[in-house]
């Protein structure tokens, strides 16, 4: 019976630091250190589904929170290339990722993790996008709502930002759906967000589109 196996080595606990009150005034927060990203190599020969995969995603040392939504993510990016597969009639299919870190501080950790499909009796590679936003101060997943004051209407915001520059920077209309919204990663000034542009823009790698922090000032928490 085919498994997933995950490894994941022992370190120490990371403790954040809550900052002190002096004289009835909140002092600034001291950061604390920033957790250390172990990178992990998943690998399959699937002789079945005649598909391979290889995969290298992050883990934090001792943070269950943060590796269970990474392993969650592979999970979901092989199903979905298991289901885009069943309608191609081929051999040879593979599946390869590698991660890129964005950020990594007490309370961003933020990860790119792009999944590329090379499936004979498609033009071009295919891509799956399975980004992590984490805070490893709150052992929480950071949502795109959770950088934006309440009430502000971000995603038509955001959507009106990213259109305009891919038609500043591309020549062509895009729509914006929610699943290029759910695709951003956090940088130290601004948030990125990647989208496929092809056949429109022939290259059919994924375009970064960014806006910077500068771009929302008045509007972020």
């Amino acid at each position: 019976m085919r498994q997933y196996v995950f490894f994941f080595l022992a370190f120490g606990f990371l403790a954040g630091c809550a900052p002190d009150q002096q004289g009835g005034q909140q002092a600034k927060r001291i950061p604390g250190p920033a957790p250390e990203l172990v990178s992990i190599t998943f690998t399959r020969e699937d002789t079945v589904k005649h598909y391979s995969a290889q995969v290298t995603y992050p883990g934090i040392r001792e943070d269950l929170a943060f590796n269970q939504a990474v392993q969650a993510a592979l999970k979901s990016a092989i199903d979905n290339f298991e289901a885009f597969i069943q309608g191609f009639n081929s051999e040879n299919r593979v599946m390869t990722s590698e991660y890129q870190v964005v950020q990594v501080s007490d309370t961003v950790v933020s990860i790119r993790q792009v999944y590329e499909w090379a499936v004979p009796g498609t033009s071009t590679l295919q891509y799956d996008f399975h980004n992590i936003n984490y805070d490893p101060s709150a052992k929480k997943l950071i949502g795109l709502a959770q950088l934006f004051k309440p009430g502000v209407d971000y995603q038509s915001l955001l959507r009106a930002r990213i259109q305009d520059k891919i038609e500043a920077r591309f020549k062509v209309k895009a729509d914006v759906t929610d699943a290029d919204l759910a695709t951003f990663t956090i940088g130290g000034d601004f948030i990125e967000f990647y989208k496929v542009l092809y056949p429109e823009v022939m290259e059919p790698e994924p375009k970064a589109i960014r806006a910077a922090f500068s771009e929302l000032k008045g509007k972020l928490r």
